[in-house]
């Protein structure tokens, strides 16, 4: 009996640990924010034609197009908060979790994009 309960104690704990893990991240203490153009719509807000949803900590699509500035609209659908950061720093706007933000794309090279908590999650900014 009382290996049952402490097996389901660890158990317990590693989950919350892995909750915990999942759902954390070390945004430098400024509470997030804009930066060179994004502009938050709010929860269930809109605007821009083009969309990008934030998904499985994975943007899609991960390749976009722009021609000018252009408005894309940032749905994220996971639980976690994420950022949408272009490479050449113009943009870095937070998209906590079950917010829509828009933000205006206006670069003149390629460059990427990515999220600053999950170095994993990137893209592509292609300008045509």
């Amino acid at each position: 009996m009382a290996k049952t309960r402490w097996v389901r104690l660890v158990a317990g704990v590693f989950a919350l640990s892995i909750v915990l893990a999942a759902c954390s991240s070390d945004d430098g203490g400024d509470g997030g924010g804009t930066t060179g153009g994004g502009t938050t719509t709010g929860s269930t807000g809109g605007g821009g034609g083009d969309t990008i949803t934030i998904e499985g900590f994975a943007f899609n699509p991960s390749t976009i197009n722009v021609s000018g500035a252009t408005e894309y609209t940032n749905t994220n659908k996971d639980s976690a908060s994420h950022t949408f950061t272009t490479d050449d720093g113009s943009i870095d706007q937070e998209v906590g979790s079950g917010e829509t933000v828009t933000v205006t794309i206006d670069v003149s090279a390629n460059t990427g994009f990515h999220c600053r908590f999950h170095p994993q999650m990137t893209g592509t900014i292609t300008v045509g």
